[in-house]
């Protein structure tokens, strides 16, 4: 009997190791908020409810006490969506947050796999706008989708602006999503794509990009850069 007891404990402990890319994706999280992350995996199953979900726990972070717990939460929920294969989303129903504050609070989201996918999708619009700024590649911004309110010529009011950023603040080395939300204006529901431009001398430049959420309509609505951070 006891023989059988430590094959089951064994069995429960290979099902809950995690895979190099979700051991990857950690990483990047930790990056992203200067935060200490770790993972578990949970599953339910009764009559009333069936979940197979990848738990991450996020603390130690500045930064997370100083955002709405939602919007820290849906973005590390679609960056593990993100880093999964196809295979590996197929393992869970949902991907969960929890967040630990200075003062050892806890909040906690969970997000199903069926509502990361069209965030996922949307959010491509926000890594084209981000990748074209940071490889100076300016000219692919006018390949995207648009609304008509944004100017035709917007590319190159968006790379005078980086070129002062870089003059203040030295070479733009990367850019890092930090939060999602989901918000509604005149045209209706939107997703805000919350990220920081990071230059040479350490300096972060908030901004955000935001997307129309209609299925089917993957366009840029408008951005706004902030001051430094």
């Amino acid at each position: 009997m006891k023989k059988l007891t430590s094959l089951f404990l064994l069995a429960i402990l290979v099902c809950s190791c995690a895979s190099e890319t979700e051991k990857g994706v950690l990483d990047d999280i930790a990056t992203v908020y200067d935060a200490d992350t770790s993972y578990s995996k949970s599953f339910v199953s009764n009559t009333s409810e069936k979940r197979k979900t990848f738990n991450v726990v996020i603390q130690n972070s500045a930064m997370i006490d100083t955002l709405k717990p939602t919007v820290t939460t849906a973005n590390s929920a679609l960056m593990v969506y993100d880093a999964l294969t196809s295979e590996e989303k197929e393992n869970y129903t949902d991907i969960e947050v929890f967040l630990i504050n200075a003062k050892k609070d806890t909040a906690s989201f969970y997000y199903p796999m069926t509502a990361l996918a069209p965030i996922s999708k949307k959010a491509k619009v926000h890594r084209q706008f981000s990748d074209a700024i940071v490889n100076n590649n300016f000219e692919a911004l006018n390949t995207i989708n648009k609304a008509v309110e944004i100017p035709a010529d917007f590319a190159i009011g968006l790379e005078n602006g980086i070129k002062q950023f870089e003059a203040d603040n030295g070479s733009l080395n990367g850019y890092y999503t930090f939060g999602i939300a989901e918000e509604r204006d005149q045209i209706g529901t939107i997703y805000q794509y919350q990220a920081y431009l990071l230059f040479a001398n350490g300096t972060k430049i908030n901004y955000l990009v935001v997307v129309d959420a209609t299925a089917g309509n993957d366009q840029l609505v408008g951005f706004k850069f902030f001051s430094r951070n």
